[in-house]
């Protein structure tokens, strides 16, 4: 299984609705709905597909291969674009098909009352990159007012 994780020149922001992805090198920004959001934070903490599968199976009511083959999708998305960093060498080779008896079965799976409602997770990419990018508001260089 591959290593993921977020690409250290992306910055992300959480959203009432979801999530902006902002990325340093390209300067694209991105749009993520609650899921797609969901999926992000969780690359934080899951280094693998399996990972990811596991905490969209505890938050959100889908089934185990549904929500397989969606995380093996945006994922996919993500790698597209450039907003993730995939390590094949550290961890061996990819293979996004479900497993036998995998973790995604054996969580800690909340009941379904307790899980959200699913929907697909969206990535918008927008059309235009922002061309001046502020990192820091405050430049150190230049006096403050007084």
């Amino acid at each position: 299984m591959s290593h993921l994780s977020q690409h250290p020149e992306v910055v992300y922001t959480d959203l009432d609705d979801g999530a902006v992805l902002l990325h340093g090198d390209t300067k694209f920004f991105y749009s993520l709905n609650d899921v797609g959001a969901a999926i992000w934070r969780s690359l934080a903490s899951a280094d693998s597909l399996d990972g990811l599968v596991d905490r969209l199976l505890a938050q959100y009511e889908i089934e185990p291969k549904e929500a397989r083959s969606t995380v093996s999708a945006f994922v996919r998305a993500l790698e597209d674009e450039q907003l993730i960093v995939v390590d094949q060498a550290s961890a061996g080779p990819t293979n996004t098909e479900a497993q036998p008896g995998g973790s995604a079965e054996t969580s800690g799976v909340k009941p379904a009352g307790q899980r959200r409602p699913f929907a697909e997770p969206e990535l918008i990419k927008h059309d235009e990159p922002l061309h001046a990018v502020v990192m820091n508001p405050f430049d150190p260089k230049l006096p403050l007012a007084e």
